[in-house]
């Protein structure tokens, strides 16, 4: 009998030590006022100068449903790429995106697509209305943040802004300073969601590796899961270069 309530005193003190160190590597953004926060928030995400994940996305759309794996790879301020795979490892796509232009080279029907990130018709990430910009930043988590913020309600970690005529509502954790949400509303008609979950503490950075953006009113949603991230490491820039044969079809050109 003493073997087994020594059995159950070392799983005790296992799941205590698992606990204690999940407890110390939890992501937390430390304030001592709740008013602080915007100003954190920007340095937490400024600290971050590259970021390279395995990421699964998931479109919904009344245009597309699909789910893919892909290899991410961002540079800051303005660079990212994304390496699409398929099954038995066939290339899918590549997706490029710069400071003011992007390109879209599609492998699986041997094509590609340039263009302005100013191009309202072109600039759409996968058959949605979400632009490259938004995208870019939902890939790192991120949201601009309006410089009118203000703190409104301390007890429920809720701040208001407003940008280009929109009313933006954001909702952060009171313990641990972490963005949890975002809603956009114009017109008191809620335009776009945004989620934050699953925090992880990488290189000092508190990162939420599961972001969900929604448009209610287009009943669009993309969602980005990221795994095996690294922050802040090693970056080849040759990892995200895309060679373009002369056979490939170029669906646009501007100039």
């Amino acid at each position: 009998m003493k073997y087994l309530y020594g059995f159950f005193y070392v799983i005790g003190i296992l799941l205590l030590t698992s606990c204690s160190s999940s407890l110390r590597n939890r992501a937390v953004i430390h304030f001592q006022s709740l008013s602080e926060w915007p100003v954190l928030y920007e340095k937490n995400f400024n600290n971050i100068k590259n970021l390279q994940s395995n990421t699964r996305l998931t479109i919904e759309s009344p245009e597309l449903s699909t789910s893919f794996n892909a290899k991410l790879i961002y540079s800051a301020p303005d660079t990212f790429f994304l390496e699409a795979g398929g099954p038995l490892g066939i290339d899918i796509g590549k997706i490029f995106v710069g400071k003011n232009r992007f390109i879209i080279y599609n492998q699986y029907n041997n094509q590609f697509l340039t263009g302005s990130l100013d191009d309202n018709y072109y600039n759409t990430f996968l058959q949605t209305s979400l632009t490259f910009k938004q995208i870019k930043n939902a890939l790192i988590g991120y949201v601009p943040l309006p410089d009118n913020i203000q703190l409104v309600d301390e007890r429920h970690g809720v701040f208001l802004a407003l940008n280009d005529g929109k009313k933006w509502r954001f909702v952060v954790n009171t313990k641990s300073g972490l963005l949890e949400l975002l809603e956009i509303y114009e017109e008191n008609r809620l335009i776009l969601k945004q989620e934050f979950k699953r925090y992880q503490f990488l290189a000092g950075i508190a990162f939420p590796t599961l972001i969900r953006v929604v448009l209610p009113q287009r009943t669009e949603m993309v969602s980005i899961l990221h795994k095996d991230i690294v922050i802040n490491g090693s970056l080849d820039t040759r990892a995200y270069k895309i060679e373009i044969s002369p056979k490939v079809d170029q669906i646009i050109v501007d100039g």
